[in-house]
């Protein structure tokens, strides 16, 4: 009997056709259960977006107005020196992310003059040494910004980016709202700087920011987009008491209005109360930190440090003010010379009646709100 040779191929064709069938099976029945599962996400849960939260802190110092006197006392073997008259100053105040103070008088150099009574202006050391102390942003709009015409401001934008300081408040060209935004822990914090006058006739209508509703609203919406903070400086210019007036209530109301966060006033002869106003800070006046004034309450500032807490939610942002602290100081000099600026907290025979004005900053400042306290005598 012959050997039948078997064909395997059409078994083998048959499995292999079995084993594509089922396979495609179980790769379409895959691809279905995740399409499936796909499309029944619940769409809020898509959409779902996570609470941010941010903190930065605060430190908002007043007025320093540089005096003819003040030059002679700084004057060192090559330029200017004022270390020692902010050292007992700079060994006490709190530093923060954001570290802000109001340049009342222009920083034109030493090639401008030395300044005169009612015509200021300031050597640009002064500006080194704010740096060192720790001030990254600075008001400029004031008085006296004009006082050395558009080279006293030219200049002191040259000091101001060559110590990489922000400003606002004065420019040397029509491009008025241009490196007054500073970045800190993930927030970005504008300032918009005006005063209410200048003592000089402006011939560059850019070169100093001088208030309005109207100019102040236009710059507001301008930032909205680029800003997380706002942050306003005025110089009232004619305030000369701690009584708040009718406009300057008026204008914090309508900045407020405007959502800005941080208002920040100064007067030259006086502190004012501090408060709260839908969710604003109100300083409205923070008096001199450094100035030759001759009147004790014209000399005494108040240093505020705080911390903002920022929290971000899809299109809602909110903002919470907390552990708000009051630095009292004073600008002492001995007949014209030794100028320096002494805290409270470390202050003795410098201001023999310290303990009343003590008491009544206290009393002014804080108020009836727990959220501001003084920083204790001694402490």
């Amino acid at each position: 009997m012959k050997n039948r040779k078997i064909n395997l191929w059409p078994l083998f064709t048959i499995v292999v056709l079995i084993c594509l069938v089922f396979g495609a099976l179980h790769f379409f029945r895959g691809y279905f259960i995740k399409k499936t599962n796909e499309e029944n996400v619940p769409e809020v849960l898509e959409k779902k977006e996570v609470e941010k939260t941010y903190n930065v802190s605060f430190t908002l110092a007043g007025n320093v107005l540089v005096n003819s006197n003040m030059w002679n006392d700084s004057k060192a073997a090559d330029g200017y020196d004022f270390d020692l008259i902010f050292k007992t100053f700079a060994d006490t105040y709190k530093k923060s992310n954001i570290n802000f103070y109001f340049q009342q008088s222009i920083v034109g150099g030493s090639d401008l003059g030395a300044s005169a009574f009612y015509n200021y202006n300031s050597p640009k050391e002064i500006l080194s040494e704010t740096s060192k102390l720790g001030f990254n942003l600075i008001s400029l709009g004031s008085t006296h910004a004009y006082d050395k015409g558009i080279d006293g401001i030219k200049n002191t934008i040259k000091y101001l980016d060559d110590n990489k300081i922000k400003y606002s408040g004065i420019s040397d060209s029509e491009d008025r709202l241009k490196d007054n935004i500073i970045i800190k822990n993930g927030l970005k914090i504008g300032l918009l700087s005006y005063t209410m006058k200048t003592d000089e006739i402006i011939n560059e209508e850019y070169a100093v920011s001088k208030y309005s509703d109207e100019l102040a609203k236009a710059d507001i919406d301008a930032m909205k987009n680029k800003t997380d903070i706002i942050m306003v400086s005025i110089d009232w210019s004619n305030i000369s008491t701690d009584a708040v007036s009718v406009e300057q209530k008026r204008i914090v109301d309508y900045l407020s209005s405007l959502g800005v966060d941080i208002i920040i006033g100064n007067t030259s002869y006086a502190i004012q109360p501090i408060e709260i106003i839908n969710n604003t800070l109100v300083c409205y006046s923070l008096g001199n930190l450094l100035s030759g004034h001759t009147s004790i309450d014209s000399r005494i500032s108040a240093v505020v440090d705080f911390n903002l807490k920022v929290t971000k939610l899809e299109d809602k942002v909110t903002t919470n003010f907390d552990k708000i602290n009051v630095l009292l100081t004073y600008a002492y000099n001995d007949a014209g010379t030794q100028y320096k600026i002494v805290p409270f907290t470390k202050i003795t025979k410098e201001l023999s009646s310290y303990k009343t004005y003590y008491e009544k900053y206290n009393k002014l400042l804080t108020g009836n709100n727990d959220k501001i306290k003084l920083y204790e005598i001694g402490e």
